[in-house]
């Protein structure tokens, strides 16, 4: 029988009281410890919701996290913020990676506060990570995705694994404009040697062109955004767990739960294999109150599907 399960990878919304505490301290008007209760406040509302949703993966949001670049620019030898660049097809940007001399490496994980382990159960929990192959296409192609997962995500994997993480997502974000750079990710991919299952989920743009080729990867879940892609793009059977973002974390308007679930249906009948419902990519993108409501929509649509099973 199919398994079935729901949660939020990713970056989640702050909350209109965060963003003006942030704006407050770059400002010189409040404390970073006011930031930091205010992050508190953040993360636990948002485990209450996914509590609330009954989701089988928890996620610390990455509250602190300003983009899915940014701590390892900052914490690795040889990686510092670049240029402005737009993430995907959204208004928003981000600081690319540039690579100064030497080979890029994290000299140890990143813990605290960058993923709030103290705050997570001890297993049953999702994070999330740039695959290495974006991480290094994102670099303006001065890395390489193999020495990025060798370096950098591979050991950031392993000790995510050995402190509770049950499943790690990673960001893929360049491959759109064609499949050239498969078989460069799959090296990246084989060279992670990760123990714990991970997706490769492909947020925000149409991944028809490349699902023939992504299932072939050595990775157990492939994520695809349906509001890009269409559902005849996916090889049948799916190979894979699908990863199916049913959510919008582009767009205000709410989803049904029973309309997230007819096509959860749909999925299932079509292509077999294991269903996971998650956004169509971070949830940033929406305002918190709004995120919010479609993690409790997400979850009764789950909830729905589980008790036909």
């Amino acid at each position: 029988m199919a398994e079935i399960k729901a949660y939020t990878p990713g970056i989640y919304a702050r909350s209109e009281e965060l963003v003006q505490a942030t704006r407050d301290f770059d400002r010189g008007r409040t404390t970073a410890e006011a930031v930091r209760q205010r992050q508190n406040e953040d993360l636990r509302n948002f485990l209450e919701v996914q509590r609330e949703a009954n989701f089988d993966y928890l996620s610390d949001g990455l509250l602190n996290w300003q983009d899915i670049f940014r701590p390892f620019d900052e914490a690795a030898v040889g990686l510092r913020p670049g240029s402005l660049t737009r993430f995907l097809n959204t208004n928003t940007f981000l600081r690319a990676p540039a690579s100064e001399a030497g080979t890029p490496t994290l000299t140890e994980p990143l813990g605290e506060p960058y993923f709030r382990i103290g705050d997570l159960p001890r297993d049953g929990w999702v994070a999330t990570l740039p695959s290495p192959h974006a991480l290094a296409v994102t670099a303006a192609g001065e890395l390489e995705p193999q020495v990025v997962a060798e370096t950098m995500i591979g050991p950031q994997i392993r000790w995510l694994a050995g402190n509770g993480c049950a499943m790690v997502v990673l960001q893929e974000t360049t491959l759109f404009e064609g499949s050239s750079d498969i078989f460069v990710l799959s090296e990246a991919l084989d060279a992670l040697k990760s123990p714990v299952p991970l997706a490769l989920h492909l947020p925000f743009g149409d991944a028809g062109e490349v699902l023939g080729e992504l299932v072939e990867l050595d990775v157990e879940a492939i994520g695809v955004d349906f509001y890009a892609t269409h559902v005849a793009a996916l090889p049948r059977p799916f190979p894979k767990t699908l990863l199916a973002g049913v959510v919008d974390a582009r767009n205000s308007l709410l989803e049904e739960p029973e309309e997230i679930a007819e096509f959860g249906r749909q999925l299932l009948e079509e292509l077999g294999g294991d269903l996971h419902l998650v956004p169509n990519g971070d949830l940033q993108f929406v305002p918190e109150e709004i995120a919010r409501e479609k993690v409790r929509r997400l979850g009764e649509a789950a909830r729905i599907l589980k008790e036909e099973r």
